[in-house]
């Protein structure tokens, strides 16, 4: 078996990225969109490359032997052309010299390292500050007044004086899901503020906390005390009366006078209206946007403000019987656009049962429906008011493909069925940004992949048409390693007519002929899908790990989950017991083994973290039948103890129905599996008090488990390393609990997964 552990842990996502070239290649278009760079990477080593838009064609950014010939000297140690020390690279304004960074000092010189220069530090900020786009202006938080700092000037002005703790501007809530972490490791948030195009005015919020409620900590084992320690933060909890309220506020930059919008002060639970993008400035800078969501979700407005006077005027409304999203996934940016003089809106809806784009006037009444049919829009990517173009990613659209391949659309304003632009049947783009617009409009890179197919990057007009093929991914090594692609699979669910899909993963050893223990990964949503769709969310996935030991392992994306109709989404709602009804997942892997026999359906496990190690032990407490061990991590097991954001987003105001029944500590008494529950005393996420209430009622039901505390860990139980979700004894001790209670084999004695770095 150690073998198998070795094998295994040669699986994590920190091993195998070294494996694949060209797994990821972001683009930076230069600012007159005539051309690109990205790094290239290869087994020798990493290149920089300039593609020019209108051709296509490639050569190196710069004259890599000459930099690195220059910076060996500079440095006193030997730099391979291939083996720059630095992964980003930024051209000068006339673009004859690049500017780069590494061991905390930057640099400049010419394209063949000619005239290599230390450059001074960016002027000292102090703390960590907001930038204006010309970089002239900063904002700062000093002791929660907002200070502005004009670094062509060399001065520095406080714009407001009446902060107090709890109420100052500019800040995250407490309940960001980060405040104790961020606290610990002294990350300064910078300030929430969104600055006008033309630099003459900058937004923010006053930030009012006072009477928010209070979540703890016990911090058991902190590092040079054996005294235990407290961590308080504000959290507002579903039901609670007092939330978060963030009064927006505008600052002229000259005369540093304030102008308070006229608009109640908007509830800020979880993140302000700036940090989830419910905020902007019109191109002109005569006018700011917001959303302004009632509490429920039942009904959203979008304002428009006059930042000289805070006059608001109410340009759109919308409300439903169940909770509005202008975007189909709940954390995407609001599908929302108004155009110059505020002569048009773009509004995405789904009044249709479908999430689509809608125009309307200036006044908010319909012009035209922009899409339409049993498919989504998912993002609106950019709008060109010169051409009356409008670029949106979709999915569901091209018959016979899976639902959730996203694809990029254009639509003209003026009527007329979409276009595809990205013609590949696969998943394209990544979230965000989707595809990489030049700054003029006229051409876009795509990336797209499938869970069986490497990546490919490639350049194309506006049009759709292709240009040039810019980049392949490498994966022969990986390959040479015996590295199985997964399978994505459509099974029907419980209701036997709705598809679902899904992915299966096999041993790199499979044996067609063997019998293999199942288990599953889960995620339930309702806000995100688990079942990967691009080659990238598959290298390293949990899942292969646990495959390797000698599993068979599959997640799947029932109702409750978005990315499909609103009927798809809203099966879930006001119903968190059913865990993305979870009846889905059971028809799915009953119709999985009907067609595998080498599946064993006498020894199905599951895990899952977050909303997941919720899935999982309610998986074990509906239907012990069916699974038989699990190991559940960080999971919110009383969805009244997470943030009024999720909670009462997903199932409705507190008290009311769904909220009897949605805790598994009301369940316990039916487990009857083998259990593991994992969290990390500084959770600031889910707050361990979830876990503690569940293990109560499982030794008040007289229930066997185990429990596996990590001390110093968040959400993510990202320890020093910072890495997600790899922390080692984690890792190691998830594999055992399978490998013993559900394979039935001995784990390994004494093994050690490696730690990063």
């Amino acid at each position: 078996m150690r073998e198998r552990y070795l094998r295994a842990e040669a699986m994590l996502h920190r091993n195998v990225k070294s494996l694949v070239f060209n797994l990821e290649t972001p683009v930076s278009w230069l600012p007159d969109s005539s051309a690109f760079w990205y790094r290239s990477e290869s087994a020798s080593g990493q290149r920089f490359m300039l593609v020019e838009a209108a051709t296509g064609r490639q050569r190196e950014a710069f004259d890599h032997r000459g930099v690195a010939r220059v910076l060996s000297g500079a440095l006193g140690r030997d730099i391979r052309p291939d083996g720059l020390p630095f992964g980003t690279i930024e051209f000068t304004s006339r673009s004859s010299r690049i500017r780069f960074e590494f061991d905390g000092q930057r640099w400049e010189c010419g394209f063949d390292g000619s005239g290599l220069a230390a450059l001074p530090d960016i002027a000292p900020t102090g703390g960590q500050g907001s930038l204006s786009p010309s970089g002239r202006y900063e904002a700062r938080i000093d002791a929660g007044n907002l200070v502005l700092v004009d670094h062509l000037k060399g001065s520095s002005t406080a714009l407001t004086d009446d902060a107090e703790p709890a109420h100052g501007y500019g800040k995250s809530p407490e309940g960001r899901n980060s405040a104790v972490t961020d606290r610990l490791r002294n990350r300064e948030v910078p300030p929430r503020v969104a600055w006008s195009p033309d630099e003459r005015y900058l937004l923010t919020h006053l930030l009012d906390e006072r009477r928010v409620d209070m979540l703890h900590l016990l911090h058991g084992a902190p590092e040079g005390s054996l005294r235990p320690r407290v961590h308080s933060y504000r959290q507002a909890l579903p039901g609670d009366t007092e939330l978060p309220l963030a009064q927006m506020v505008v600052f002229e930059l000259v005369t540093g006078r304030s102008t308070d919008l006229r608009r109640r002060p908007l509830p800020s639970p979880f993140l302000t209206p700036i940090e989830l993008d419910h905020v902007w400035w019109a191109s002109g800078s005569d006018a700011v946007f917001l959303l302004d969501w009632d509490r429920d979700r039942r009904s959203v407005r979008l304002v428009s403000a006059d930042p000289s006077t805070g006059e608001c005027t109410v340009l759109v409304e919308e409300a439903s019987e169940t909770p509005i999203d202008l975007n189909a996934v709940y954390y995407g940016r609001p599908n929302v656009w108004v155009g110059r003089g505020r002569r048009e809106i773009i509004w995405y809806s789904t009044r249709s049962g479908w999430g689509h784009l809608y125009l309307l006037d200036g006044n908010g009444d319909p012009i035209r429906q922009l899409t339409g049919g049993e498919w989504v829009v998912t993002d609106l990517v950019r709008v060109d008011e010169e051409t009356r173009t409008a670029f949106f990613m979709g999915t569901g659209r091209e018959p016979s493909r899976d639902p959730y391949y996203h694809h990029l659309y254009a639509v003209s304003l003026d009527g007329g069925a979409p276009v595809l632009l990205t013609p590949e049947d696969a998943e394209h783009g990544e979230w965000p940004p989707w595809v990489d617009f030049s700054p003029d409009g006229r051409y876009f890179v795509d990336r797209f992949s499938r869970i069986d197919q490497p990546p490919r990057t490639v350049l194309r007009k506006s049009t759709g048409e292709l240009v040039a093929q810019v980049a392949g991914t490498d994966v022969s090594a990986l390959l040479a390693t015996g590295w199985r692609y997964p399978e994505r699979f459509t099974a029907k669910a419980a209701d036997g007519q709705t598809d679902q899909s899904g992915m299966i993963v096999l041993p790199h050893d499979f044996d067609p002929t063997a019998k293999y223990p199942v288990i599953e990964s889960i995620y339930p949503g309702p806000q995100a899908t688990r079942t990967p769709r691009a080659f990238t969310d598959v290298v390293g996935e949990s899942t292969r790990c646990l495959a390797d030991l000698g599993f068979v392992v599959f997640t799947v994306d029932g109702r409750g989950t978005p990315g499909r109709s609103k009927t798809f989404l809203e099966a879930g709602y006001g119903r968190s017991g059913t865990a993305g009804v979870l009846a889905d997942h059971v028809a799915a892997l009953t119709q999985l083994a009907t067609e595998r026999p080498y599946m064993d359906l006498d020894r199905v496990g599951i895990y899952g973290h977050s909303a997941g190690g919720y899935a999982a032990v309610r998986a074990m407490l509906e239907y012990p039948e069916v699974y038989r061990v699990g190991v559940a991590s960080a999971g919110n097991h009383d969805q009244a103890l997470t943030n009024v954001t999720w909670g009462e987003r997903w199932i409705g105001p507190l008290p009311g129905p769904g909220w009897d029944t949605q805790a598994n500590r009301n369940l316990a008494h039916n487990l009857r599996g083998k259990l593991l529950l994992v969290t990390g005393d500084l959770d600031d996420n889910v707050n361990p008090a979830a876990t503690v209430q569940l293990v109560d009622a499982l030794v008040a039901a007289n229930r066997d488990f185990d429990l596996l505390v990590l001390p110093n860990r968040n959400h993510d139980f990202a320890g020093t390393w910072g890495t997600w979700n790899e922390d080692p004894y984690f890792t190691r001790r998830r594999w055992d609990y399978f490998v013993e209670h559900l394979m039935g084999v001995p784990p390994p004695r004494g093994y050690r997964v490696v730690a990063p770095g």
